[in-house]
């Protein structure tokens, strides 16, 4: 994940949010942080916590039905 640059003044904003407080990054892709952010290099599901169409694959491949299909 490359953040833009910042001004003091926004980070302090989105710190005043609350939803930087409960994030292991300190920021939530999948929220307000969103808008910190320059480029993601990979899969965004990845950053937010597992590559998800990847653990879909490696799963199917051992066998198990994901949502009956």
């Amino acid at each position: 994940v490359t953040f833009r640059h910042l001004q003091r003044a926004e980070i302090e904003a989105y710190v005043d949010t609350g939803e930087p407080m409960d994030k292991a990054g300190a920021y939530a892709l999948q929220g307000i942080g969103a808008a910190l952010v320059n480029k993601i290099d990979g899969s965004d599901s990845n950053v937010i916590g597992l590559p998800v169409a990847r653990t879909v694959e490696l799963l199917r491949r051992s066998g198990m039905v994901i949502l009956g299909l």
